[in-house]
């Protein structure tokens, strides 16, 4: 089988920065499941008709450790790591059909040399079939500092009162909905990325997809 890493854990556990390293010293395909969702959330916002032509038409660069998300070459980086777009695609996130539709996009992903996917529901639904599952978690303060420095990096003012219980909001819908909650998969290697050594990380995963995907 074509090897597969699941990632998922909560807003900020740091899922995103682990999955990129790994990707690009692996020479694997990369899915960011919840950048699908904001983006099928950007364009719903919009009334666009054919959402998933729509999203097939973004093209996506990380120049320099900038990231920069292009439509139709305009760059819509903030819009999609905006307050507006984050709890729109929280909110959109609880509707099954729509779920159903990003999941054939996510499954797509899946080609050689291999995949690592990271989300809240890679393990569980869209990936069981994976052979090394981690669950990454990290305290909240430290997610909220982790994600106020994301939205301080693209410009934008942050109120790290607020971001708080956005976070929290977007925890608690995730993990108390009823479709594809955010959970621990049978399985799964738990990693508290608090003050967790990203390097070391990164080689226990290689050391494991060595041993699983021989």
């Amino acid at each position: 089988m074509i090897p597969i890493v699941t990632i998922d854990g909560p807003s900020g556990s740091g899922k995103g920065t682990l999955a990129k390293r790994l990707s690009s010293e692996l020479k694997w395909n990369y899915l960011d499941s919840g950048l699908l969702y904001r983006c099928y959330a950007f364009f719903y916002s919009r009334e666009q008709v054919n959402i998933r032509e729509q999203i097939n038409k973004i093209t996506f660069s990380n120049l320099k450790g900038k990231e920069k998300i292009l439509w139709q070459g305009n760059d819509i980086t903030n819009d999609l790591r905006g307050k507006g777009i984050t709890l729109l695609s929280s909110e959109l996130s609880q509707n099954k059909e729509i779920r159903q539709k990003l999941f054939l996009i996510q499954k797509s992903y899946h080609k050689k040399p291999g995949l690592i996917a990271e989300g809240r529901d890679m393990s569980s639904i869209v990936f069981p079939e994976s052979k090394i599952k981690i669950f990454l978690t990290a305290a909240i303060e430290e997610r909220v500092q982790r994600r106020a420095n994301q939205l301080r990096n693209a410009g934008q003012k942050v109120n790290i009162s607020e971001l708080k219980k956005e976070i929290q909001l977007r925890d608690r819908r995730d993990s108390e909905r009823t479709h594809s909650p955010l959970s621990i998969s049978e399985g799964a290697i738990e990693i508290d990325n608090t003050y967790e050594n990203i390097e070391i990380t990164i080689d226990n995963i290689k050391k494991l997809i060595n041993e699983r995907y021989k």
